[in-house]
């Protein structure tokens, strides 16, 4: 059989392109946010890919150095042949690689199984996060993304500290050098300012079933999820409760001012979102309380005022009963029809 060609591999390049391409992201970052409107809203998109570029090939590094044989390497970087079945003469097969290895490297899905199999950490629920970030900014305007730029280098940071001080055993300082310091320091800005939102929102009373719908509101222009309430509003006292068609969301990010409620309203819709032409049914309705279309169904209960259902089954067949059914005494509409039946007759 013939040997299996790999390309070569230059392990320290791997560790350049990442450290390069992750200067690059944070000096495009800091390009498109420059302060007083001066900055370059397409520089957006390629900070984000030079980002996530470098911290791809940062792992790829990782993956790299844990074997010593330069083949053995280049074997675990390299997309490898393809494997399928022939026949091995006797009437079964085997399965033999077909082809050489390719000059493309291994995507995502394989970074994890090399980490999997090497015990090499990292968050990858953050990993994925940032991934679908990348994804969505291809298809945005530049312009509408700045604020989930910045929230992509934020959660870009803690994930780059731990992984280079954890699995590398180095000094995110000293490898990133000057880049490190520009993440940090918005980081910092990040974090304090998401303390200090979250503070405001406690005191303007947000509906606590509506509270998982405020986190998931993000700036209508930048894309930010820095979102305060309007300062005006806590002066006067205001609650979303209390004025929820006036009070105001404020976006750290970009200063533009916007009505909260239909924000968090957007994001419950979306989440209950469905298509009545693959046969499914809606799973929010309107509450007989407060008439706001905040009652989740499956959890029989408003988002909104936290109105429960008094009956949650009949008690004949079990059956869940829903807003219609809590006037007939805990019977489902079948039973309750039988059960008026049978009194008329009686």
């Amino acid at each position: 059989m013939a040997k299996r060609v790999i390309p070569e591999l230059d392990v320290d390049k791997l560790r350049e392109n990442s450290m390069t391409s992750i200067r690059l992201g944070v000096e495009d970052f800091k390009r498109c946010r420059v302060e007083g409107g001066a900055g370059d809203p397409a520089r957006a998109l390629s900070s984000i890919r030079n980002l996530f570029a470098g911290v791809l090939l940062l792992f790829k590094f990782k993956i790299a150095t844990c074997a010593d044989d330069p083949d053995d390497a280049a074997a675990l970087i390299f997309n490898p042949p393809e494997v399928l079945p022939q026949s091995d003469g006797d009437g079964g097969i085997e399965w033999v690689p077909v082809g050489q290895f390719r000059t493309t490297t291994i995507d995502v899905g394989t970074i994890r199984k090399r980490f999997e199999a090497f015990g090499i950490e990292v968050d990858w629920k953050v990993v994925d996060k940032l991934q679908g970030c990348r994804n969505h900014l291809e298809h945005l305007h530049p312009a509408h993304s700045l604020g989930e730029v910045a929230d992509f280098v934020a959660e870009l940071f803690p994930l780059l500290r731990d992984f280079i001080e954890n699995e590398l055993e180095e000094s995110p300082a000293e490898i990133l050098a000057e880049s490190w310091q520009a993440m940090l320091k918005h980081h910092t800005f990040f974090v304090d300012n998401s303390q200090r939102c979250e503070e405001g929102w406690a005191e303007a009373s947000v509906p606590s079933g509506m509270k998982q719908w405020l986190d998931a509101c993000k700036c209508p222009e930048c894309g930010s999820t820095l979102l305060a309430p309007a300062q005006s509003h806590l002066d006067a006292g205001e609650t979303v409760e209390s004025d929820e068609e006036a009070f105001k969301a404020v976006c750290v990010g970009c200063g533009h001012v916007e009505l909260i409620v239909p924000l968090m309203m957007q994001e419950l819709e979306k989440a209950h979102d469905y298509d009545p032409r693959d046969g499914e049914e809606p799973t929010l309705e309107d509450c007989d309380e407060c008439l706001r279309g905040t009652f989740v169904i499956h959890e029989q209960r408003c988002s909104w005022c936290g109105a429960e259902l008094q009956y949650t089954e009949c008690k004949v067949c079990e059956e869940p009963l829903g807003q219609d059914d809590q006037f007939n005494g805990g019977l489902c509409s079948y039973h309750a029809y039988m059960y008026e039946k049978f009194m008329r007759e009686d």
